[in-house]
């Protein structure tokens, strides 16, 4: 079977050819059709992650996939052969990732979480969501936003950041956030309400606003000088959230707004309401890229000067 993988972390991941086993108790074989791509799978190689979980090698890399099961090991009932499953595909141990032909993984990952896919949707866009979609739905959930509060998002233009635009909306949160003129349009689309030009100090823009009190500011960018700026425009009470260990010491320090890092928990039921929010089309993934398994193990992916949304690698 081939897939993009590493022997030792720190090498360049590439093509390499590995044996799949029949599957154990609890687990399931699952022939991919698509998967996408997550900074997660860069500290993987990196072996930054090295201490959490177990990860074997050679080990082929990619969490985020979407494909049909082929086998079942001993004591599965969660799924049956021909069902297509999508999800994050994080077992304990973590051998066999989602950028291959096929995987190995429990039906019930340690880690992350796998559910049917929705008649409705089609296998790119399964394999695009998981991850990013699921920390998007988190972050804001951590942020407390209500409907009719207006909240600043940094990052808007990225995998995390389009589905939480479309989150919010769908929640009826208003929702601000700077991006190059040239998205302008494509993320009012999505579900930006204003706009701001990021091509100047963050805070003259702000200060254009008026007396716009933010409820929240979600980081998916990782800049603390940004986003201590931001935060000035928070309301007493209100919150910064970041995704990207964005919050600078500033704010952990002060009492008038809570600031904290957040990272995806709850990951079976945030995967069950994102089933459900694709099958209703309140969230869809921006796929701005599709390369190949050749291509992506090269790190090929055209130049877009849009919006960055996701990269998917098709399998089928």
């Amino acid at each position: 079977m081939q897939g993009i993988g590493i022997e030792n972390y720190g090498e360049r991941p590439h093509l390499i050819d590995v044996p799949l086993p029949d599957p154990g108790t609890g687990e399931i074989e699952v022939e991919l059709y698509a998967a996408s791509r997550n900074p997660l799978d860069e500290a993987v190689a990196a072996g930054y992650l090295a201490g959490l979980g177990e990860f074997r090698f050679p080990l082929i890399l990619g969490f985020d996939g979407a494909g049909v099961v082929r086998r079942l090991g001993g004591g599965v009932s969660e799924f049956a052969a021909g069902d297509r499953v999508f999800g994050q595909f994080w077992g304990v141990p973590m051998q066999f990732g989602t950028f291959a032909e096929a995987t190995l993984v429990q039906a019930r990952p340690a880690l992350g979480a796998l559910r049917r896919i929705p008649d409705s949707v089609g296998f790119e866009h399964a394999a695009a969501a998981p991850t990013a979609a699921m920390t998007a739905a988190g972050a804001l959930d951590t942020s407390g936003a209500k409907p009719g509060d207006t909240i600043l998002i940094l990052g808007a233009t990225g995998g995390v950041g389009t589905f939480a635009v479309q989150e919010a909306k769908a929640r009826g949160i208003r929702v601000i956030a700077p991006a190059h003129r040239e998205v302008s349009d494509a993320l009012r689309e999505l579900g930006v309400d204003e706009v701001l030009p990021s091509d100047g100090a963050l805070g003259d823009a702000l200060v254009g606003l008026g007396a716009i009190e933010f409820a929240a500011v979600l980081d998916f960018a990782g800049a603390a000088d940004i986003v201590e700026v931001a935060a000035e425009g928070v309301r007493d009470g209100g919150t910064v959230v970041s995704t990207a260990y964005g919050v600078p010491d500033s704010l952990r320090s002060q009492n008038r707004i809570v600031g904290l890092d957040y990272v995806l928990d709850e990951k079976p039921a945030r995967l069950d309401h994102l089933a459900d929010s694709l099958a209703a089309g309140t969230v869809r993934p921006v796929i701005t890229h599709e390369i190949g398994l050749e291509d992506a193990a090269r790190g090929v992916a055209p130049v877009n000067g849009g919006l960055r949304g996701k990269t998917v690698i098709r399998l089928r």
